[in-house]
């Protein structure tokens, strides 16, 4: 008796076990993780590192007010051929549940941490497995949206959708900007700005700056670098099947494409040096890892 007690309440343990395994597995917004490769999370997310956004309404997208005025100032320039506007409209309002980002883009740094912790593959610049010297703190780049939700699951987390970065950018109240609705080149990484530094043809082509110098490129949550620095991975689909939302300017970019509204898409395999990421995580996502781990502690004793 005591021998079939105990084989049952195994059975019972590696059900729960099996059932905990699949709910971290699948994405909340669809899809499946990588977690063939990576069946376990680090120890804990570090919230630290996260700011939190509240649940809530806020205003996306924009207006064709807004729209033609840029289009009449910067419409020719190259920024914008060939961009669709209509992506952006109409202006709306959406609601998310409460959610944290990261407070900074993914730096070098943390992503080397994932990849010795992994094996898995590094960006292909960087040259024996090593990001380039000095660029610890900066966005790591070169990385697909396969890479960085190998990333996100590793780290306990997942990417945003478009609607929780936008959120996450501009606040509730639509500003245009993480700011305001005025555009400050001093207060953000793109074109502008970096006229104003001196760099070397080669650095040129692949600069971004480190993810806490433009201190006032900063949302209403206090997430920085959302206006400009690198483009962002989202987890949202840009062309059904085909392409994902990235969000955000990159330092190339002129102005009005730092906008909290403007999108690109791109496919999921798809790498480039203008595109990093950063992590977002269910607000309640502790306190349901901690319920099941509970109940797994609760028939274990039974």
């Amino acid at each position: 008796m005591a021998e079939f007690i105990i084989k049952n309440r195994f059975r019972r343990y590696i059900l729960l076990s099996s059932c905990f395994i699949a709910i971290i597995s699948v994405s909340v917004y669809g899809g499946y993780t990588n977690a063939g490769i990576f069946p376990f999370f680090k120890e804990s997310p570090n919230q630290g590192e996260m700011v939190l956004i509240p649940a809530g309404a806020f205003i996306m997208g924009s207006s064709e007010e807004e729209i033609q005025g840029v289009i009449k100032e910067y419409g020719k320039r190259g920024d914008f051929v060939d961009y669709d506007f209509k992506k952006e409209t109409p202006r709306r309002q959406m609601h998310v549940k409460a959610f944290y980002i990261d407070r900074y883009e993914v730096t070098n740094a943390q992503y080397k941490r994932f990849i010795d912790a992994t094996g898995y593959k590094p960006p292909h610049h960087w040259e024996k497995g090593v990001y380039p010297a000095g660029k610890d703190n900066h966005p790591v780049i070169n990385v697909s949206y396969d890479d960085a939700m190998a990333y996100a699951f590793w780290a306990g987390k997942r990417l945003p959708t478009e609607e929780e970065w936008e959120k996450a950018a501009r606040g509730n109240n639509g500003q245009v900007y993480p700011w305001g609705n005025e555009f400050n080149p001093e207060n953000v990484r793109t074109a502008e700005a970096l006229l104003a530094t001196y760099l070397s043809p080669r650095e040129l082509v692949k600069y971004a700056a480190p993810v806490d110098e433009f201190k006032k490129d900063e949302s209403p949550y206090g997430a920085y670098d959302m206006a400009g620095n690198v483009m962002e991975w989202t987890d949202s689909w840009y062309e059904k099947g085909k392409t994902r939302v990235v969000k955000g300017a990159a330092w190339v970019h002129i102005g009005p494409r730092a906008r909290s509204a403007s999108k690109e898409g791109a496919r999921s395999d798809e790498i480039s040096h203008l595109i990093g990421f950063r992590c977002a995580m269910n607000a309640d996502k502790g306190i349901k890892k901690a319920e099941i781990e509970k109940q797994l502690y609760a028939s274990i004793k039974n």
